[in-house]
């Protein structure tokens, strides 16, 4: 595993963490929407961007692609 595929992947462990504390939800439904909505992928694909961003600027993009895709963020 390279460097930045570690960085990619604490990267995608604290927004997880983070939007299961923010959204007050159980760990089983954030994986769910992670999963269906590929945010994940997304993550590891804008990693170069979201990186230079803070983790709350990076959770907020992430609710904007759930609130595009008609997901009620609570």
């Amino acid at each position: 595993m390279t460097q930045e595929q570690i960085n990619i992947a604490d990267m995608q462990c604290w927004l997880f963490r983070l939007a299961q504390q923010k959204w007050n939800i159980s760990a089983d439904y954030c994986n769910k929407l992670f999963e269906k909505y590929d945010l994940l992928g997304y993550i590891s694909d804008c990693y170069d961007i979201l990186h230079l961003s803070s983790y709350q600027h990076a959770l907020q993009d992430l609710e904007e692609i759930l609130k595009s895709k008609g997901v009620k963020i609570p």
